[in-house]
């Protein structure tokens, strides 16, 4: 079985080669849910949906016995580079927190680094040449087949019956939450990897910014519906000079939280409509609705011309502050960039919602709830899978989340008198300049870099107050019609939806940028449309997804 996986990774990663260098390639990777589309979660590395509004409850975890071997020991590592530890380093090991870590554990990790741009490619040709490192960043989201295809073909550790023994602190943590639970078991009941597991749920941190400075200037109110965002834009174009008032990321068809579609209720991905079954969003009315709005606006000069270069999911810094753009998606993190790097000192920025078509209408759609990000697999071929799992468990104990989160006390954190880990000035005022995003990718356990009991919260620590405020108006908006990350599909589901997908994701990307351009005329082409997505198999992908929906709901129930 394993010849015949190497076979099909390596020829997935030649197709996938060929294709970038066909399209020239963009410096970086479309991120929407469905940008890996046969990851077996509903989105890979993005976000746990989580149905409970209060905080996971903490979980009592042992005591951990260090170091953790007789004698120095290493393991190898497969992981992603990082965009802002790059500008430091280009080896994990300059990193403060992986360096304590090998103190702490007698463990050395022997990293072999490759460029998150092209993660996916880099992670098919390990798979091919059938040489695993001993531990696997995000594994269980790349697997072309999924995380039971994985373990049966060798090349995940089955942790099922290992985690008691070897991981009772995570363990303990794994199942203090039901969520938790969910998403890092597979359908058959296996645990094929270890979960990045959040202290406390993660609300909705990606959506739509606006140029409040240029609202109060104007004597305009916050945009709600179409209509006034309509206006809004008009007089960012008229009066502001805004050349790309607003900015559509994922060229028109975003799969994260929706932008523009997202207050019509649909996106580019797996989802539920109003009666509580599986749907497809470009497949929806809704999705003609929505790009017929989109196709006027363009015309008028209220969308960024260049919306069909723009692959990811955050908008050109460029554009945001030099007076460009005055509406765009972003996270949470970013509105401080922006506006210190800004032409204009008066720049504010203010979270807002998708625009929706009458004043009261429900949002259903947005970014979902968080309980995880990232996920870490072992090799089943590895000779020290003891070691690496031990290694992570002390990541799951009091001990060894407070240095992945907050590093050394008197270094990179205090206790104030709360008792409450807060960060020095090496973390907030960085003697090199650097940001904190980029002082934390040094000096600590890099966001989703590795498994561990994260604490998110701690990014609060570089958020000005006013940016959070993010969180209560995202939420504002529901996210009961997303499908649950912890909806899992069979291996053979896996496969063949991801051959389904592959041209239907083609179809939608390529002619949603068509109809908002121009190009194709909506009402002449869109029943062609429809009836291509039928041709390439629509009916039979949601039919599987909603085997796959159906069986998360036995499992909650």
């Amino acid at each position: 079985m394993k010849n015949a996986k190497k076979l099909v990774a390596l020829l997935l990663s030649l197709a996938l080669v060929l294709s970038l260098g066909a399209c020239g390639g963009n410096g970086g990777s479309s991120t929407s849910s469905e940008a890996s589309p046969s990851s077996t979660t509903e989105e890979s590395g993005a976000a746990a949906e989580s149905g409970d509004e209060s905080q996971a409850e903490t979980a009592e975890t042992g005591e951990f016995q260090l170091p953790i071997v007789d004698e120095p020991t290493t393991l190898s590592y497969f992981v992603a580079d990082d965009s802002n530890a790059a500008i430091m380093t280009t080896d994990w090991n300059d990193n403060e927190f992986y360096q304590e870590m090998e103190r702490r554990t007698g463990v050395h990790l022997e990293f072999e680094m490759v460029s998150s741009a092209d993660y996916q490619t880099n992670f098919n040709l390990m798979i091919a040449s059938g040489n695993l490192a001993d531990m696997i960043y995000v594994g269980a989201s790349y697997y072309a087949e999924g995380v039971d295809a994985a373990i049966d073909d060798g090349y995940f550790l089955d942790l099922t019956d290992l985690v008691d023994e070897y991981m009772p602190n995570y363990e303990k943590v794994r199942t203090s939450d039901v969520q938790y639970e969910l998403l890092s078991t597979t359908d058959s009941g296996r645990l094929g990897a270890v979960y990045e597991l959040r202290q406390s749920k993660q609300g909705p941190w990606l959506g739509l910014w606006i140029r409040q400075d240029w609202l109060d200037d104007l004597n305009l109110d916050t945009p709600v519906t179409f209509d006034d965002y309509h206006e809004v834009l008009t007089a960012f174009k008229n009066e502001k000079g805004a050349t790309a008032p607003l900015i559509l990321n994922f060229s028109g068809s975003d799969g994260e939280f929706g932008t523009m579609s997202g207050g019509l209720n649909v996106l580019n991905s797996w989802q539920l409509d109003e009666t509580g079954k599986v749907n497809f969003g470009p497949y929806m009315d809704a999705w003609k609705e929505y790009v017929t709005i989109m196709h006027q606006w363009y015309t008028e000069g209220l969308i960024d011309p260049d919306f069909m270069a723009t692959d990811e999911r955050t908008a050109d810094m460029a554009k945001v502050v030099t007076g460009a753009s005055g509406v765009f998606a972003a996270l949470y993190t970013m509105p401080s960039v922006y506006e210190a790097a800004s032409e204009d000192p008066n720049m504010n920025l203010a979270p807002v919602n998708p625009p929706v078509m009458n004043e009261g209408d429900e949002g259903h759609i947005r970014l979902r709830d968080s309980y995880t990000s990232g996920n870490t697999a072992i090799s089943a071929d590895s000779e020290n899978w003891e070691v690496a799992l031990r290694w992570l468990d002390y990541l799951y104990t009091e001990e060894g989340a407070l240095l992945a989160n907050y590093g050394v006390e008197g270094d990179t954190f205090e206790f104030d008198e709360n008792g409450k880990p807060v960060f020095t000035d090496k973390i907030l005022n960085n003697e090199n300049g650097w940001t904190m995003t980029q002082t934390v990718a040094s000096y600590l356990c890099p966001s989703a870099g590795i498994a561990n009991w994260s604490d998110w919260t701690r990014e609060l620590a570089g958020v000005p107050e006013k940016d959070q405020a993010c969180y209560d108006v995202w939420s504002e908006f529901s996210d009961d019609w997303r499908l649950p990350s912890s909806v899992t599909l069979t291996q053979e589901e896996s496969t063949e939806r991801a051959a389904l997908y592959a041209d239907i994701s083609t179809i939608v990307k390529e002619q949603t940028a068509q109809f908002i351009s121009g190009a194709l005329d909506i009402e002449e082409n869109w029943d062609a449309y429809i009836s291509a997505l039928e041709a390439s198999g629509m009916e039979r992908a949601i039919e599987i997804t909603q085997a796959a929906y159906d069986r998360y709901l036995a499992r909650v129930e």
